[in-house]
């Protein structure tokens, strides 16, 4: 949990600075204002706000966003290829495709974002209702995340080929070509951060709080807020922090590609996917304590994904799985962790 947390409070705040950086080129825009500083403390505080309302307020928020970032996200495509179409075609033109090392370490900060939605399905499926079936959830999964995903990376990569700013909010703020399409645009870019942020940012390390400190639901959000601006988000978004905030995702990966690992090895192979609810969440039960043979594997695995930075994700998970799969079955004090499993005597 503190090993998602963290990543999710970093993201929380720069996306916050993202989201304020569009709402201020929306001020000055219409009225002359710009204040960027503050802003971000009030969007950080809406953000918030938003998130204290509990769960039931999130899940009508996303509810009622899906559609406007959908029909958005396909007006930003259309846009983007038209006004830079012949830019777009020069660039591309030139360029000679590699499977090597780039493209597979590209692929592993993109498994290092999303892997932590992976590993923390469990903060949005204990919301759902008893209807909610694995092939359901499944398609839930793959309809509310693949295609904004493909969207806003087809986007991200034909508009920084075009005009060779990564930053959305400079190149749509300068480039539409219309006031009012330009602010529609700017107020979308900001409303998706509220949107990614409430539910994914803020809610994992909320919990987490909450389950260390015994804080209530509250006060855990407000305390997320406070450590997102305490991360200096002006800074990660910078030209110069690129590199430092690629290197931050894979070396996350490197600890979070283990524990997938663990829990899928644990689920799919030892358990044969049939879990006893009653008796994980039974803190007197049988699971009571630390299952060091976890623990253990996700160390080994981290060590070995350090090795090879780049490719983190991918490097961990063989050598954990295996290693979790040798320590559950022969070491003593595993034992106690092993009902339910292929292991159990």
């Amino acid at each position: 949990g503190v090993l998602r947390g963290l990543p999710a409070i970093v993201w929380f705040g720069f996306q916050s600075w993202v989201g304020a950086g569009a709402i201020n080129s929306c001020m000055n825009i219409l009225f002359g204002v710009s204040n960027l500083p503050v802003v971000y403390a009030f969007f950080t505080l809406l953000q918030v706000a938003l998130a204290i309302k509990g769960f039931e307020g999130i899940k009508w928020l996303e509810n009622i966003s899906c559609v406007f970032i959908i029909a958005i996200l396909i007006y930003m495509l259309y846009v983007v290829n038209t006004q830079f179409a012949s830019e777009i075609g020069d660039v591309f033109s030139g360029i000679k495709g590699t499977w090597g090392m780039p493209f597979w370490a590209a692929t592993t900060s993109f498994l290092g974002i999303y892997s932590t939605m992976i590993i923390n399905a469990s903060d949005y499926s204990r919301n759902a209702t008893d209807d909610i079936k694995p092939v359901k959830a499944a398609s839930i999964y793959t309809i509310a995340i693949l295609p904004v995903t493909l969207f806003m990376g087809l986007i991200g990569l034909l508009v920084t080929a075009a005009t060779g700013n990564s930053d959305p909010v400079v190149v749509f703020s300068t480039t539409m070509g219309s006031k009012f399409l330009t602010i529609v645009t700017l107020l979308f870019i900001a409303f998706a951060q509220v949107t990614t942020n409430v539910l994914n940012n803020i809610v994992p390390p909320a919990y987490v709080l909450m389950e260390s400190f015994k804080m209530k639901w509250t006060h855990a959000t407000v305390l997320v807020g406070i450590l997102s601006a305490c991360v200096m988000p002006w800074k990660l978004v910078t030209d110069e922090s690129a590199a430092g905030l690629n290197f931050f995702t894979q070396f996350y990966s490197a600890f979070l590609g283990p524990i997938f690992a663990v829990m899928a090895v644990d689920y799919f192979i030892l358990r044969k996917k049939k879990l006893d609810i009653n008796d994980m969440y039974d803190k007197q039960g049988c699971f009571k304590g630390i299952n060091w043979a976890a623990v253990i594997a996700i160390i080994f695995g981290s060590l070995c994904s350090l090795l090879v930075m780049q490719l983190s994700w991918y490097v961990s998970l063989i050598p954990t799985g295996v290693a979790y799969y040798l320590l559950m079955k022969m070491m003593p004090a595993s034992k106690p962790f092993c009902k339910g499993t292929i292991f159990e005597k």
